[in-house]
């Protein structure tokens, strides 16, 4: 039963990686980014050949192109709960400051067009990037969202008390049917790296207007795994602590989800609903080959497993699972 439910989860290195990182201006080859909702790198300079008497010098860092048009695409499988999800963008960046210091180098603004889709919706539109320093990163984006009945999805309820679990939507997935709507997204992420240990944390703050019908009031999200306001928000964070070695990244990843609801749900005075929910576990990547420039990226594996904290309903031993696969190609200025 659960295989009809097939749809996203997110998070963004979820990575809504969910995996979602921004998108740097350019990265060195030998140092991979944490997990991201999809590769982004720079060009690359052949180092020279030193004579073998003298050591080899370091390798200047890539230069990084004033304009790019790139593609980024990022594919996952997760369990617990089940989803399957394609997420790409096409991106025209832009460099802010032609500078080499460490805060500003890898600076640069940008707009993409996005689409999401998986069996049970497809999610298009906007969005928009700065980075104006290092540390800091801003997304901005919007998305059209249309449910398309199948699967089991969409499923409304009247307000954020009844039970969501696997086998309650297995119960009412004849309920499920096709609606639209829109979803907004502000994302700023810290992230810092020392030596080969790299640090992120990305905040999402979201705010949902979906068309229900009537006499409900909220609805569950497959990619969020919780019951959301129809109009409302929704509070989530990915954090990620990883060691950066070569092609391999390796860390550990907190995720959180907090749904807010108020007296338009039904929740006001002594009536409380929580469907807040919080996960941790491992995380590791493995890109292939660390080309850039090309119309094929650092192909690159994720893999992610987490135990609920937190959860109405997963808090059992079965942990939450993913698998993802992630590249990008560059359509003008890679090199």
């Amino acid at each position: 039963m659960m295989l009809k439910r097939l749809s996203l989860s997110i998070c963004t290195l979820c990575l809504s990686l969910g995996l979602v990182s921004p998108a740097a201006a350019q990265q060195s080859a030998a140092t991979p980014t944490p997990p991201p909702d999809a590769p982004t790198a720079g060009p690359t300079n052949t180092p020279e050949v030193a004579p073998s008497s003298e050591p080899s010098p370091v390798p200047p860092p890539r230069p990084i192109p004033n304009v790019r048009l790139y593609m980024t695409s990022f594919n996952l499988f997760r369990v617990n709960p089940i989803g399957l999800e394609t997420q790409n963008r096409l991106v025209i960046q832009k460099r802010l400051f032609n500078s080499e210091s460490v805060l500003m180098r890898d600076t640069f603004v940008n707009a993409a067009a996005l689409i999401k889709a998986n069996p049970a919706s497809l999610k298009v539109g906007p969005m928009f990037e700065i980075q104006p320093i290092a540390l800091f990163n801003l997304r901005v984006s919007y998305e059209y969202t249309n449910f398309l009945g199948t699967m089991g999805f969409l499923q409304g309820y009247a307000n954020p008390l009844n039970d969501f679990s696997d086998d309650a939507l297995d119960a009412r997935q004849d309920a499920a049917y096709s609606t639209s709507g829109h979803h907004f997204l502000v994302e700023p992420t810290l992230q810092a790296k020392v030596g080969p240990i790299a640090v992120r944390t990305k905040f999402s703050i979201e705010y949902w207007n979906l068309s229900l019908r009537d006499g409900e009031t909220t609805f569950y999200d497959p990619m969020l795994d919780s019951l959301l306001a129809g109009k409302g928000w929704v509070f989530t964070n990915d954090s990620d602590l990883v060691y950066l070695s070569g092609r391999w990244m390796l860390g550990a990843r907190f995720s959180g989800v907090w749904p807010q609801y108020n007296e338009d749900q039904g929740v006001s005075g002594n009536l409380k609903a929580d469907n807040s929910h919080m996960r941790a576990g491992p995380v590791a990547s493995y890109a292939f080959n660390t080309d850039e420039g090309t119309l094929f990226n650092r192909p690159t594996v994720l893999g992610m497993v987490a135990w609920y904290l937190k959860h109405p309903s997963r808090q059992e031993a079965m942990p939450y699972l993913l698998l993802g696969f992630s590249f990008n190609s560059d359509l003008m200025g890679g090199r």
